[in-house]
């Protein structure tokens, strides 16, 4: 009975909680992929809204539950109290065991509340409130991914994270805990900041409808005064007031002719507040965690003086997550949603939605096919769905059609998926009609597929209804109709992953027709064909040695250059080769069967021995289009040097 009377249920769910985080560490050191973490972050949820709000766009990465988590931590907030906090936080929860942790070694550094270091300490939060909103806004993506502990330690620290601003964020944490009493929750925390916001609910309220006011008579408030402001007084009413006025709605509650004095309810709160000198909590840091309940042994103690009510917050915990959960399932936002063109053509559109557009799969990518589709004639709007892959495209029926719409969205694709033995001098192709393979990722997946099958070694698409896919096969491989539907309709399979392990992929596509019709091609001809063969020439240099200076051709192999995650990093390498004195030009071919990566350069200022230790530099100085630079490890290893050829 002592046990459930310390608030059993809040303990369950903050163990179940870490329980949880540790299956993902677990996952991760196993070699399995990092968990989506930030799926019920509501912290991420509330950044992403107000994203969509200001900017009709949805950061990366973020889903509609998860913005559902943020809108039901708000109005727990509003109507109950910072239940997130005390009952599901894992960082609250390591905060309050390390809080455990330094009293058993010790260690008596504190911070009176409401004194000079208090209050400069608590600003911090406020700080980091700003910044991130600042940034996450600004960019449409999660800043605080970069340095959030939960996070980090979750995704093994293979997220997208900026390791060093991670590793200061986790000292913070556990270090901070050591010395002073819930370091994290009263100066670090950003959510916590929020949530303070929130407990003031009229006057952030307030702020909403003067910025509106304004905006009526064509003055309108821009997002970050409204930020701004709202962090400004959060922070100033936190250590002035120190108590919210009207919200929450549930307090704890004293009851001066059951209580004894002891003291032992200010003794067992994580937060320090002196519940036994109060008789309604009101304090900002109360998280009803109903720490100060189970310490009182004469009930003096209640929520809102009704015992009924000990185990409510408990409750309300789980309900908001489960109805947060409903409604991002039952609910979706689009990740971008724009028009353009004359605002009198877009009451005249029509529109068309496809989904398995894997390649639409964030907030950058679905810019980016908003930009192409910007220019094909007809169409004047996109939206898109990244967590279904799908997106949806309006066009002037008058301008185009459907169907052209779609041919301009496709990108065909060729690829290699095997290098043909070299006795083998004709291969035959073979043309095949599949439906579902729109999106140039499923060309990929279906080329994984078949890279598998003995005698395959490339393949090839083509626009048309359905799309059109050649195969180029082994001449002497007999065409088993039954094999290739086999193959085509491959409903599941493990694809190796950048850094280890697999993953799983689920595939849809139908086989609808074989073409009679058989062509050949020759070996090196099929080589030539499939190599994604590239040529940058270096203005820098232009400019500097002219048109007409005696240059050489160094000529190094490159085994792999004609690999996807290899002709990635060209740019960048050739980026880091355009700063280089004397580099003229930076090109990829196919000598033979083999790949080549060939250097240009200037006699009198290179030769072999220098355009060998530029290559062996470690750190790459890359130039971005916006004129910004930026420095990064090497992403292409030399180990054969090359020579110059002529």
């Amino acid at each position: 009975m002592s046990k459930i009377k310390k608030n059993l249920w809040r303990h369950v769910l903050q163990l179940g909680v870490i329980a949880v985080i540790a299956g993902f560490i677990l996952k991760v050191f196993f070699g399995g992929e990092p968990a989506n973490v930030e799926a019920y972050c509501p912290f991420g949820g509330l950044q992403s809204l107000v994203t969509y709000l200001n900017s009709n766009t949805l950061a990366c990465s973020m889903s509609i539950v998860q913005i559902m988590m943020g809108v039901t931590l708000a109005i727990g907030v509003i109507l109950f109290s910072k239940l997130f906090c005390g009952y599901l936080c894992p960082l609250g929860t390591v905060t309050e065991w390390m809080a455990v942790l330094r009293k058993k070694m010790k260690i008596n550094i504190n911070i009176t509340t409401g004194s000079v270091v208090d209050k400069i300490l608590r600003a911090i939060k406020y700080i980091l409130l700003f910044w991130i909103f600042y940034m996450t806004i600004s960019s449409s993506e999660l800043f605080c991914k970069n340095f959030d502990p939960y996070y980090a330690i979750a995704t093994g620290f293979k997220g997208e994270l900026t390791a060093w601003m991670a590793v200061i964020s986790i000292a913070c944490l556990f270090l901070g805990n050591l010395f002073i009493n819930m370091f994290w929750c009263k100066y670090i925390c950003p959510l916590g900041a929020l949530s303070n916001v929130f407990k003031f609910t009229l006057t952030f309220l307030g702020l909403l409808i003067l910025s509106l006011i304004l905006g009526y008579f064509g003055l309108p408030m821009q997002w970050y005064w409204l930020l701004g402001a709202s962090c400004v007084i959060g922070y100033i009413f936190e250590i002035v007031y120190h108590e919210s006025k009207v919200f929450p709605l549930l307090r704890i509650t004293r009851d001066d002719e059951k209580c004894t004095h002891c003291g032992l309810c200010s003794k067992k709160c994580p937060q320090q507040i002196d519940v036994a000198n109060l008789k309604v909590v009101k304090d900002i840091d109360c998280t009803l965690c109903g720490e100060c309940m189970g310490a009182c042994n004469k009930n003096a103690l209640q929520i809102n003086r009704k015992p009924a009510f000990r185990w409510l917050p408990a409750i309300l915990v789980v309900v908001l997550f489960f109805v947060g959960l409903w409604m991002g399932t039952h609910w979706e936002l689009p990740t971008i949603d724009e028009r353009w063109g004359d605002p009198a053509k877009l009451e005249h559109l029509e529109s068309f939605e496809r989904e398995g557009m894997r390649t639409v799969k964030c907030f950058g990518s679905s810019k980016a096919f908003a930009a192409r589709m910007k220019n094909v004639p007809g169409v004047y709007g996109v939206t898109t769905y990244v967590n279904r892959f799908a997106v949806v495209v309006y066009y002037d029926p008058s301008e185009t059609s459907k169907e052209k719409v779609e041919n301009a969205m496709f990108t065909p694709v060729k690829r290699k998926l095997n290098t043909p033995p070299a006795g083998v001098e004709q291969l035959k192709i073979i043309t095949l009609g599949v439906e579902k393979l729109f999106d140039q990722m499923d060309v990929t997946f279906l080329g994984n597929i078949i890279r598998e099958k003995e005698g395959f070694y490339g393949i090839q698409t083509e626009y048309d209804c359905p799309v059109k896919v050649k195969l180029f096969m082994d001449i002497n491989k007999p065409i088993d109709k039954k094999e290739l539907r086999s193959i085509i309709e491959t409903r599941e399979f493990e694809m190796p992953v950048h850094g280890g392990g697999v993953k799983k992929i689920e595939c849809d596509y139908e086989l609808v027709n074989i073409s009679n019709q058989v062509d050949t091609i020759g070996r090196q001809e099929f080589l030539e064909m499939m190599f994604p063969a590239t040529k940058s020439r270096f203005q820098i240099a232009l400019k500097k040695y002219g048109e007409d200076a005696a240059t050489a051709v160094y000529e190094m192999p490159y085994p792999g250059l004609d690999k996807p995650l290899v002709q990635r990093q060209i740019p960048y390498f050739g980026s880091f080769l355009s700063t280089q004195d004397g580099v003229m030009e930076l090109a990829t071919a196919l000598n033979g069967d083999t790949p080549v990566i060939r250097i240009t350069y200037v006699k009198e200022v290179l030769d072999d021995d220098k355009i060998w230790e530029i290559l062996q530099t470690p750190k790459w100085e890359i130039h971005y289009t916006n004129g910004t630079t930026k420095e990064i490890d090497a992403t292409l290893t030399f180990k054969t040097p090359g020579k110059t050829v002529e």
